[in-house]
């Protein structure tokens, strides 16, 4: 799978679009971490097909997503005192 940086890809969108159209999915790394894969219309139906619904109504969201404010917490350099960890 391609990867590319957060940077790159807001830099060059078109050029981001005609990888995914391409290769049907590209990675999108910040800080050498990845943050979103974006796939093309072929591959997501693929995904479907196979029984993978994206999102946080499929499996994908029961099991590999962060809760939002556990994410933006993960974010912060300081978490505010009354974040707690469940």
């Amino acid at each position: 799978m391609k990867q590319v940086s957060a940077s790159q890809a807001k830099n060059n969108f078109g050029g981001l679009l005609d990888d995914v159209a391409a290769l049907d999915c590209v990675e999108i790394v910040k800080h050498g971490r990845p943050v979103a894969v974006v796939l093309s219309p072929r591959a997501l139906e693929a995904l479907r097909s196979a029984g993978h619904e994206p999102g946080p109504r499929g499996s994908w969201g029961d099991t590999h997503m962060i809760p939002p404010d556990k994410a933006r917490a993960a974010r912060m350099i300081d978490a505010p005192r009354d974040f707690d960890e469940e």
